[in-house]
């Protein structure tokens, strides 16, 4: 079931009826599989660590961070949050209601930004050395840009991704990974 949807689906009613096992999209209650843009963020953020796979390592390390997550869209920042947390993870959310989101941002060991926004994240707000995620993405003039300019934030960033061209890749990579286990899944 894609997300967003029109106001007038009750998208949850309908994932009711989906098999959990074949929720590849991981949004469903019951699905088994995680969102994939919330994996990509985390995949994204597994190459500034020494191993080369999520694992407890990797894991041990984020919960060694002060971790910002801008934004909570039901399609992004809210499927990273809770895959944070569910690692055991507690990021610190900025969203519209957030009073000074520029102090609460700069916080950050690794800010991931999710909102779709230009300059959300600039080089006043952002931690000398901090890693930068951006899963965030809009359209002005005909061309895609992201939630910073990577001009501007170069020099501060320890890393960042790309945007656009950075979480998109690896979150469509990450779905056939969910489409791919629940393959295996079905014939067994």
């Amino acid at each position: 079931m894609q997300r967003p949807a029109p106001e007038h689906i009750e998208i949850e009613k309908i994932e009711e009826h989906i098999s959990p096992i074949k929720e590849v999209d991981g949004f469903g209650a019951n699905s088994l599989y995680p969102v994939p843009v919330a994996a990509a963020a985390l995949k994204m953020l597994e190459k500034t660590h020494h191993d080369s796979m999520i694992n407890q390592s990797f894991i041990d390390w984020l919960k060694t961070k002060k971790i910002v997550v801008i934004g909570k869209g039901e399609t992004g920042g809210e499927t990273i949050i809770n895959l944070l947390r569910k690692r055991g993870i507690e990021p610190l959310v900025v969203d519209s209601k957030t009073e000074n989101k520029d102090g609460e941002i700069r916080k950050g060991d690794i800010v991931i930004s999710a909102v779709g926004k230009k300059d959300m994240v600039t080089k006043t707000n952002l931690k000398k050395g901090a890693i930068l995620i951006g899963v965030g993405i809009f359209s002005e003039n005909g061309k895609t840009y992201g939630d910073y300019d990577t001009k501007e934030i170069g020099n501060i960033a320890s890393y960042y991704s790309p945007t656009p061209g950075g979480v998109g890749p690896v979150n469509v990579a990450m779905l056939m990974e969910n489409i791919i286990t629940a393959c295996e899944n079905l014939s067994r």
